[in-house]
């Protein structure tokens, strides 16, 4: 069964806490009695776990290469320094 236009508007709002309290007790309502809309709202909740983590990776590959870069090129030797200095 398709998610309609409307469903998904309303998972997204309900996903990101826009509905009124009474907008979600009825959404709520419909998902206790909807098993489509429920499984619909756990794989966008799916979605967005996913697209953190991946987030997340891609924020720390970055720290990591920029800790290379200032860590291993000599061009950064006097920030080198200047931070073993402060450690030791």
């Amino acid at each position: 069964m398709m998610t309609s236009c409307t469903d998904t508007q309303q998972i997204e709002r309900y996903l990101h806490r826009q509905l009124s309290t009474g907008e979600r007790l009825l959404f709520e309502a419909r998902m206790l009695t909807n098993g489509t809309l429920r499984a619909n709202v756990r794989a966008q909740q799916r979605v967005y776990e996913l697209v953190r983590l991946y987030q997340r990776k891609q924020v720390l590959q970055q720290a990591e290469a920029i800790h290379r870069q200032l860590f291993t090129d000599p061009v950064h030797a006097d920030f080198q320094q200047s931070i073993h200095q402060l450690f030791h």
